[in-house]
């Protein structure tokens, strides 16, 4: 997809002249009067639509890089690894669809009489939080990007926005959620309109909403460990200090509950992209600590029983040195390496025998659930969960804070991993009941004292940090960004890890790398902005570890 590269208010008008798209840009009757909750709405729900954003980036490309999913046929060495054709739906979503109606929102109170925009103030601050979590979003594997002179044009006629350093980025997104949350926190003079249900989030809740801008804090302050620990504490203390803090429960995570078929068709993630796996070693880690979560993520495999197992085995489906594993669910092998092993093709293709007088056609590793991420699968009934932040992000964060020395958090990093481990498991059998996952069976009273227990599980000083970033990759099947982000933040799950390990990819011998950004546009010569951008795409490409333009294995800034 390409970018565009005005980054203005609505980026519709490519065939007026220059002196046309300005005036329409700079003329203050273009903006609507409209109440600015309406606005809200618009805004927030351009966040949860994007079901070209879920097939392209998330279902092609950052599922299969951080090996949240397999394709059921084995990865190969190219195609997903190499490129990322229609990659970065988020670009062009933030800068013609979510980042001007929250920006008129604000305009629009700016616009109101005094007394009408006293009984604004927090709804100002709402927009803010929202939308700085999607400017962080988008610049996350970015880099450079427009932001404080974005979306200016139709207010004060500037054409040509500079591009903020995620540096500097990253500072103002910080700063502004302080501001956020000391307004939200200050009592004000006048009765507020908070958005009610036009806040598709929090329904106006302006504590949930504190919550969410200080989670979302301790989020940024994670990603500033490499370049700056000092920067990383002193947010994380700035937190932890305010007198509510970050999200502290499940009732308050920052999660948008869809309704009945919301999601376009490109959210089914066994449509065009076929079916998909977990990866083997966490299916394997999953199994063998009796994880409650397997049921929400996979189907049963087609090969669940010995006598359906048997049958296959003796028609020449299954070698016969395989013997009988006793698995319900099972895992696929993610090194496109493992796919070319003669004695495992049965594994990556479809098994086709006969079983009690019926056709089977079947898979031998477990297939993903379908409804838990699109609840309309096959005339589904269900509601799906979108996850921003919840209570078990927030749990691990501060866990990972204390264990590397980056914050003076006086809570138990034991309690706050186990409180997390629980919170996950709690939150995925909810979002698979509410997605109405077929023949799913709810979480048992006792199955998550009995997983803490387990191997590998339980707590230990020695392996603590290692397993509060195992079981955080596990709670962010539903969040993948910030699974990739996870991976290119602490190198966990790792090839190498003691607890979950991950497996080490290679084609041909030679090892498969995973990506870790966006390609840069260069714009037009014609481009209005193209100085500005040229400039800063520039500057990124000096730095240490970014690599050339189309290195998407190259690295921005908080990543190197």
């Amino acid at each position: 997809m390409k970018r565009s590269f005005l980054y203005i208010a609505v980026l519709l008008l490519g065939a007026c002249s220059r002196s046309k798209y300005a005036s329409l840009n700079t003329n203050p009757d273009a903006v609507l009067s409209v109440a600015p909750e309406y606005e809200l709405t618009t805004g927030q729900m351009a966040n949860y639509t994007n079901d070209f954003e879920a097939f392209y980036d998330y279902y092609q490309y950052i599922r299969p890089w951080t090996q949240l999913w397999v394709s059921a046929g084995g990865n190969t060495g190219t195609g997903a690894f190499i490129n990322v054709a229609n990659g970065n739906q988020r670009w062009g979503i933030f800068y013609s669809r979510i980042g001007p109606p929250l920006v008129d929102v604000q305009h629009l109170i700016a616009l109101l009489p005094a007394a009408k925009a006293a009984q604004y103030v927090y709804l100002n601050a709402i927009t803010g939080i929202t939308l700085a979590q999607a400017a962080f979003y988008c610049a996350d594997p970015n880099g450079s990007m427009p932001f404080t002179q974005a979306f200016e044009a139709r207010y004060t006629g500037n054409l040509t926005p500079v591009w903020d350093a995620q540096q500097a980025l990253f500072d103002t997104l910080d700063a502004r959620l302080k501001s956020y949350v000391t307004t939200l926190e200050s009592t004000q003079s006048v009765t507020q309109n908070t958005g009610g249900n036009n806040d598709i989030i929090f329904q106006g809740n302006v504590n949930k909403w504190i919550m969410a801008a200080n989670s979302l804090r301790l989020r940024i302050a994670l990603r500033l460990m490499k370049q700056s620990p000092s920067q990383t504490t002193s947010i994380a203390n700035d937190v932890l200090a305010d007198k509510v803090g970050p999200i502290d429960n499940a009732a308050d995570e920052w999660v948008f509950i869809t309704g009945q078929n919301f999601e376009g068709g490109n959210f089914n993630p066994l449509g065009y992209s076929g079916n998909q796996c977990m990866e083997k070693n966490v299916v394997d880690f999953m199994n063998r600590t009796g994880d409650p979560r397997i049921r929400a993520l996979l189907q049963p495999s087609g090969i669940n029983t010995q006598d359906i197992f048997d049958s296959a085995q003796a028609q020449g489906q299954i070698p016969a040195g395989v013997t009988w594993d006793g698995l319900t669910y099972r895992g696929q092998y993610a090194s496109p390496d493992q796919a070319k092993v003669g004695t495992q093709s049965y594994l990556f293709h479809t098994l086709t025998f006969s079983y009690q007088g019926n056709k089977m056609q079947v898979n031998y590793p477990s297939i993903i659930n379908p409804y838990i991420l699109y609840a309309p699968y096959n005339s589904g009934l269900g509601v799906n969960a979108m996850p921003v932040i919840t209570y078990a992000d927030v749990c691990f964060m501060r866990a990972e804070l204390i264990l590397r020395g980056l914050s003076n958090d006086n809570a138990s990093p034991q309690a706050l991993y186990n409180a997390g481990v629980a919170a996950s498991i709690t939150d995925f059998d909810a979002w698979a009941q509410k997605a109405v996952t077929p023949n799913y069976t709810p979480l048992g009273s006792s199955e998550i004292a009995t997983y803490l227990t387990q191997t590998g599980v339980a707590y230990q000083a020695s392996t603590a940090l290692e397993q509060v970033l195992d079981q955080e990759y596990l709670n962010l099947y539903m969040n993948p960004n910030e699974a990739w982000a996870l991976i290119k933040r602490t190198g966990y799950p790792s090839p190498t890890g003691a607890i979950m390990p991950l497996e080490t990819l290679t084609s041909g011998g030679s090892p498969v790398v995973m990506p870790r950004r966006y390609v840069p546009q260069f714009p037009l010569l014609g481009d209005l902005n193209y100085n500005n951008a040229v400039s800063a795409i520039n500057t990124e490409l000096q730095q240490p570890g970014y690599g050339a333009a189309n290195d998407i294995t190259g690295k921005v800034w908080w990543d190197q």
